[in-house]
């Protein structure tokens, strides 16, 4: 029996798959930790980052561990790929849920490792939510099988979309992936199903790729709000100088055809984490970069979902109906 949540396609007949989560059991492709997270945090949404969907709201984050990919620069690698076994804990649905109201939460979110290694977790945590009236999302590196990118589209209410790179090449030396094209083809469905934001973790080895990046993200949808981050030295890249933050700026303003809403981050300070009306280049929201993932938000100067400056409806999803039940 082949394993159908990424596009490994694992064979479980044979034993447990590359990311070592499920396993083929009573007939059936089964979890082997069900409910079972290493991490449960409180943050703030743009930290996802996610920039433009319900701009300042509070989650409640969930990962779990292990991956199906092994970045080369992977910050949270003792979560990822850990070298000694992790303490983790268990929290059924309802658990999730009852923290969630507790804290007045109003957002769950998948995150710190792969999603995809813990997604039937994922989706009835998510299914349960609903019905609640809390909203879902998740990040994910991409490298899903199209039933369960549809499955994952239709559980969630966003997504931050890590992609990396448009070469195979790239995939197989820093991810062990072999190939881009399930993510690239992930990328143009959930880009009409959901709300969708894409990150690309910027070294010195795809910071030339910055151009076709971006000219392919506009293809798909200019709309799409696209994160570069700004790599710091981690994992098996300890050593590696991470890239020049003008080269990075000076690349981006030089685009022709790009996405309307490019951010730079992940330095103290960046400037470049603001998000400018479209129509008149007036500012609406203004973040604060302190060097982490994402960013902190300051101030919101939307009226609703329009620009105070020309009154133009921006691409910022401020309302959402939660009830579906």
């Amino acid at each position: 029996m082949n394993c159908n949540y990424c596009e490994w396609r694992c064979s479980l007949t044979r034993g447990e798959g590359r990311c070592r989560m499920y396993t083929f059991k009573d007939g059936v492709i089964q979890e082997k930790y069900p409910f079972t997270w290493s991490r449960c945090q409180a943050e703030e949404i743009e930290k996802v980052p996610i920039f433009h969907f319900l701009p300042d709201e509070r989650i409640l984050q969930l990962g779990s561990f292990n991956c199906n990919a092994s970045c080369a620069y992977c910050m949270n690698a003792s979560i990822a790929e850990p070298q000694q076994e992790l303490a983790t804990f268990v929290l059924q649905p309802e658990q999730v849920v009852t923290l969630a109201k507790r804290g007045q939460y109003k957002i769950i979110h998948f995150g710190i490792n792969e999603v995809t290694v813990s997604l039937p977790s994922a989706l009835k945590i998510a299914a349960l939510a609903r019905q609640n009236g809390i909203l879902t999302g998740c990040s994910t590196n991409g490298f899903l099988t199209e039933e369960a990118a549809a499955a994952a589209a239709a559980a969630f209410d966003f997504f931050n979309l890590s992609l990396k790179s448009l070469q195979d090449s790239f995939y197989r030396q820093h991810l062990g992936l072999p190939t881009v094209a399930p993510v690239l083809r992930n990328i143009r469905y959930l880009a009409q199903h959901t709300h969708l934001e894409i990150t690309t973790p910027i070294t010195k080895d795809n910071e030339g790729e910055i151009p076709a990046l971006a000219a392919w993200l506009a293809s798909v949808n200019k709309k799409i709000p696209w994160h570069l981050f700004r790599l710091l030295p981690a994992h098996k890249l300890e050593h590696a100088a991470p890239p020049a933050v003008m080269t990075l700026v000076n690349t981006v303003t030089a685009l022709e055809d790009k996405p309307y809403y490019i951010y730079i981050g992940n330095f103290v300070g960046s400037k470049w984490v603001n998000t400018h009306c479209r129509h008149c280049g007036e500012t609406v929201i203004t973040r604060l970069s302190d060097g982490a993932c994402g960013a902190r938000l300051q101030a919101n100067y939307l009226k609703q979902d329009l620009c105070p400056h020309c009154g133009s409806r921006q691409d910022i999803v401020v309302e959402v109906n939660k009830c579906t039940a």
